[in-house]
Parts: C-alpha cells; structure tokens; sequence
C-alpha cells in the first residue's frame, strides 16, 4: 500500500516498508515518521506535531500528515 506523507510541509509518497527502513538521512525525521506510522493502525489518515530533541538538547517540532493513496 502507498502512503503519501508530510513532513513540514514537504510530501512524498512512501510505502510501509520504507518507513519501516526509514525515509530520509535524518534520524529525527525517521523517527517522527516511524512513530506516527505505528500510531495510525487501520485509519485512513493520521497527522500530529511531534517534538525531538536533538544532541544539544535543543527542542525540534515536526508537522507530520500520513493518509493512505
């Protein structure tokens, strides 16, 4: 199944084993991407904004949209 996905304004279309691979070079995107993809279970479309921290414990946000295609 295709996943079309959203990432700060930024979309993509992805399948569930690339998320599940990861979908970019950076771990906080992949990790946001990830968890979301879990959360949404048998829904058609899920979005959240999401917070990391990165090394320097500096607070990044993440607007994330997942629906299926």
């Amino acid at each position: 199944m295709k996943y079309r996905v959203i990432v700060n304004g930024v979309s993509f279309y992805t399948t569930g084993a690339a998320i599940k691979r990861g979908v970019g070079d950076s771990v906080s995107v992949n990790v946001v991407v990830r968890q979301l993809f879990e959360n949404m279970f048998n829904a058609i479309g899920i979005t959240s904004t999401m917070h990391v921290y990165d090394h320097k414990m500096n607070r990044v946000s993440y607007d994330v949209q997942i629906s299926k295609v």
